[in-house]
């Protein structure tokens, strides 16, 4: 169960940093450096900005209190103290700062701007409140769809001799 909530909390970070693919999927368009260091600032700055309209930071921050609380109840045994000096130690904007480089090596700045744009319309606002709900139950569905192929496959190696029946 400790391993299946922290690999949960993994894939719900990455998507959580990530999400704006759902909405504007695509390859990677910006392999060459900005020409000025300003550019590139102006780039940064605008990554910060669609973090901030897309509550990057909060979510991020969210799971990572509800990683630790999973942790306390996995743990009881653990003092207080020691959580709260961990706690001290994870820092949502350590993840907002890493995650920068990887939106400036998938999207120019333009694209950013139109990611803002996006983001601060109606439809974009509605995609960042049901966005979290729609990737956690496709991870149901993927998890469900993954235990029940995994058990269709015993089955069949069982049924073709190559492992033994599970007792």
């Amino acid at each position: 169960m400790k391993i299946n909530f922290l690999f949960l909390a993994a894939v719900v970070l990455s998507l959580v940093t990530t999400f704006n693919r759902a909405a504007f999927a695509q390859s990677p368009t910006n392999t060459i450096a900005p020409s000025s260091n300003a550019q590139e600032i102006e780039k940064n700055n605008n990554i910060k900005k669609l973090f901030e309209i897309t509550g990057v930071k909060n979510i991020s921050q969210q799971i990572i209190t509800q990683l630790l609380n999973n942790l306390k109840s996995d743990f009881p045994q653990v003092p207080q103290k020691f959580w709260d000096n961990f706690a001290a130690e994870i820092r949502p904007d350590d993840i907002v700062n890493e995650t920068i480089p990887i939106y400036n090596k998938y999207f120019t700045n333009e694209e950013v701007k139109q990611l803002i744009t996006f983001y601060q319309t109606p439809l974009g606002q509605k995609t960042i409140t049901v966005l979290p709900q729609l990737s956690q139950e496709s991870y149901d569905v993927g998890r469900r769809y993954g235990r029940a192929a995994a058990q269709r496959a015993l089955k069949k190696l069982e049924a073709e001799g190559y492992i033994r029946p599970s007792k």
